[in-house]
């Protein structure tokens, strides 16, 4: 099939249909342009000098005028001659580029006297020159007497009326230049280059595959060598190029269908493949969710089952994974695969030393395919031929399950007699498989790891939780845990309606121990006064805490106050009773305790604070009283060591 060949006029026709606009056209106004700029530059440049010119005119005639006045009128005002002065003043401001004039007159007896003129419609002006003159007269030889000031300023209009005139002219003469220029580009460029760009676009435009032949010739003199010759050389060749690449691409198209034929039956080939690899990897992806998903109980029995599926997809009569036993040097037997009603065999471990060439042979190429029993037979050892042809099978294949320095087992699957064939969707199918596999045993692996560093994990957080509610030194609860024991037990109370009391206790003169018998002997006081109070609490509800050094909390919940003063007595004589030597103490030779007892009191008590600051409150009267005692917030209940 030979496909259509480009039409090189094709791409010009869009631009027939835009409006043309010649290239002399744009240069006359591109030039055009440049003369407005420029005139305007020219204007601006010529218009300040004439500026300049006019105004030192005029300071020059204003100059002038002072050096033709000074003598007359410095004599005049010596001489007091009134008429002379009116004359010169008007003579001097009837002059054109005079706008005023101002003459003042000094006098040593008087105020100054001022005589001023100025033209019709004058209006002060900071851009006209002002010239002023200290007239001086000389009576005699070598004296001089200051006798006025003359100021003559110019008449600004007059500047304007002569730069206006300056500017006409400047700007007639720029436009003409610029108007001939222009016309005189445009008449050049349509003579040596608009026509000849013309002739160029029509022969372009006519061109077609068979007529690219025909080569652009310019009508003008031979002897210019310029731009257009080039053009003109350039175009010729450059068709001589497109005929050329037109018959390649005629000869291609030929060439183009026979390949395009066989690239046809060659894509619904490996369309077929590809599809049955699309299948294969599906089923490796869904045995790989299904071992994910597998539980720890069972992990064994789903890779066993994924085996069995592969072996199946691949119509294989015989599947075998051999998995190394390091301990023994063996390969043992993780699973034997044969049809339904396929004769079996139990396979023993199998020493190491009779597998030589299976797994030297998989280090180097991890996939081995044979295409009979036979051919197998020769590669292998006796040992492992035999090994792997206890069922008549007829291609089969090994696959190395290794990886980063962990042997996992050798996997064989072979196929019925009278298959040798292993096609390219197969051997993917198993390479697919054998990293499956490989994955699936260090998951499981992975999967026993986690579960101990699971169990291992609960373990240590059982422990940090009793390690968190407990004191170290007497197994105690800890303030933390009594903190939260507490809030709970009242509102629980406050609910209920039901009595709470609450025991502070303090070792009598504990600081003094330790400093007498040192802080190691003090510990052990410590953890066997605790022994005795917990062994004197009868009931589990009841809560013993360490929240101090020497200080102990007991929270009694629905204990009266009597049964709480009960049990407080007989905590004091459970510590009392270990006869604990205590020489440093003043309340008796052995080491004793001080209780204070609160007991919540509704409608007076609305928070636990109030509650343990009324047991500390009782717990100081004892100490007050001589220690060793028990004393109730309400009323004590004093009781002595006997």
């Amino acid at each position: 099939m030979q496909a259509p060949r480009p039409s090189l006029a094709h791409p010009t026709a869009p631009l027939a249909d835009r409006p043309s606009q010649s290239l002399g056209t744009r240069l006359v106004l591109v030039t055009l342009g440049f003369c407005f700029v420029f005139t305007l530059l020219t204007v601006g440049v010529r218009t300040y000098s004439a500026w300049n010119e006019a105004w030192s005119a005029m300071d020059a005639d204003l100059t002038l005028l002072e050096q033709v006045y000074q003598q007359t009128l410095s004599k005049a005002i010596w001489e007091m001659d009134r008429d002379s002065l009116h004359t010169h003043v008007d003579s001097t401001a009837q002059v054109a580029v005079v706008g005023r004039i101002t003459l003042k007159l000094h006098s040593k007896n008087r105020a100054p006297e001022v005589f001023e003129r100025s033209a019709q419609g004058w209006q002060p002006s900071t851009l006209a020159p002002t010239r002023r003159l200290d007239l001086v007269y000389e009576p005699f030889p070598g004296g001089t007497e200051s006798v006025g000031e003359l100021t003559l300023m110019g008449d600004e209009r007059v500047l304007w009326a002569r730069l206006r005139g300056e500017v006409r002219n400047i700007v007639i003469t720029q436009l003409l230049q610029s108007l001939l220029l222009a016309g005189l580009i445009m008449l050049m460029f349509s003579r040596t280059v608009t026509v000849h760009v013309k002739h160029i676009a029509q022969h372009l435009g006519q061109l077609t595959p068979d007529t690219m032949r025909q080569t652009l010739h310019l009508v003008r003199d031979p002897r210019h060598r310029d731009e257009l010759t080039l053009l003109e050389s350039g175009v010729n060749q450059l068709q001589g190029k497109l005929a050329d690449h037109l018959a390649q691409l005629g000869r291609y198209e030929k060439e183009l269908g026979a390949h395009r034929d066989h690239l046809a039956r060659l894509v619904q080939e490996r369309t077929a493949e590809l599809e049955s690899l699309t299948e294969a990897q599906q089923l490796v992806l869904g045995l790989s969710n299904r071992l994910i998903h597998a539980p720890h109980e069972s992990f064994d029995a789903c890779q066993q089952a994924c085996v069995a599926e592969v072996a199946q997809r691949l119509g294989a009569n015989h599947a075998l994974w051999l998995v190394p036993d390091k301990d023994h040097n063996v390969f043992r037997l993780f699973y034997d695969w044969r049809p339904e009603g396929a004769d079996t065999a139990v396979l023993g471990p199998v020493p190491a030393d009779t597998m030589t060439h299976v797994p030297a042979r998989l280090a180097r190429e991890e996939l081995l395919f044979f295409f009979s029993q036979a051919e197998m037979g020769r590669s292998l050892s006796p040992q492992e031929a035999a090994l792997f042809s206890s069922q008549p099978v007829g291609a089969c294949a090994l696959a190395l399950l290794h990886s980063d320095g962990e042997d996992f087992g050798v996997l064989f699957v072979g196929k019925p007699l009278g298959q040798g064939e292993w096609p390219p969707e197969d051997r993917a199918l198993l390479a697919m498989t054998a990293q499956l596999l490989l994955h699936s045993v260090r998951h499981k692996s992975q999967l026993i790891s986690i579960l101990a560093t699971q169990e291992a994990l609960r373990a240590a957080n059982r422990q940090l939780e009793v390690l968190s509610r407990h004191d170290p030194l007497t197994g105690l609860s800890n303030r933390r845990h009594f903190d939260e024991i507490k809030e709970d037990e009242f509102q629980r109370a406050l609910r209920s309606g039901k009595p709470l009391s609450l025991l502070i206790c303090d070792i009598d003169y504990f600081k003094a121990f330790n400093d007498h018998y040192g802080h190691a002997t003090g510990d052990q006081c410590l953890r066997a006064v605790a022994d005795a109070m917990n062994a004197a609490i009868a009931r589990s509800g009841d809560v013993l805490a360490r929240i101090g050094g020497e200080e102990f909390a007991i929270l009694l919940p629905a204990t009266s106050e009597t049964a709480a003063l009960q049990v407080a007595e007989r905590v004091r004589l459970a510590v009392a009773e270990l006869h604990i030597a205590h020489e440093a103490s003043k309340a008796g030779p052995t080491v004793t305790i001080s209780i204070g007892v609160a007991q919540l009191r509704f409608g007076r008590i609305t928070h636990f604070d109030a509650l343990f600051e009324a047991a500390d409150q009782a717990l100081y009267r004892a100490k007050e009283s001589g220690r060793n005692r028990v004393e109730s917030s309400v009323a004590s209940a004093p009781h002595s060591a006997t």
